[in-house]
């Protein structure tokens, strides 16, 4: 009888992770390949600091004008414009494919091992 329980436990658990995995391959992976995550768009938040648990400072770019609101649980708060001018923006890095990506790590950490030198 323990060991009936066991393979329905068992069976149980392995049915759960198919059903999330269905359902996170349906409908969050359309999501992630919409296109590029990284590329511009008109509204973007630039950045957030916290202030108080549950408060923050965020800085948007809308277009080519700047914001600085207010967020709390229950309103968003507009506090000022503030001109291009006055702020130092880090210039945003384009993220490529998978093989530049890889490349860029061999480069970083050339040393791999080579056939030829197991220590075995």
């Amino acid at each position: 009888m323990d060991s009936f329980l066991a393979f329905v436990r068992v069976t149980g658990s392995l049915l759960l992770v198919v059903i999330l995995a269905y359902y996170t391959l349906r409908y969050l992976m359309p999501f992630l390949q919409r296109g590029n995550l990284y590329a511009r768009r008109n509204l973007e938040i630039l950045e957030r600091l916290s202030v108080a648990p549950r408060m923050a400072l965020c800085l948007i770019r809308a277009g080519n004008r700047y914001f600085l609101i207010g967020l709390t649980p229950t309103k968003i708060t507009y506090l000022q414009e503030i001109s291009a001018d006055e702020l130092e923006l880090p210039e945003k890095k384009t993220i490529g494919g998978f093989a530049e990506i890889l490349r860029a790590q061999k480069a970083k950490f050339p040393f791999s091992r080579q056939q030829g030198d197991d220590d075995d």
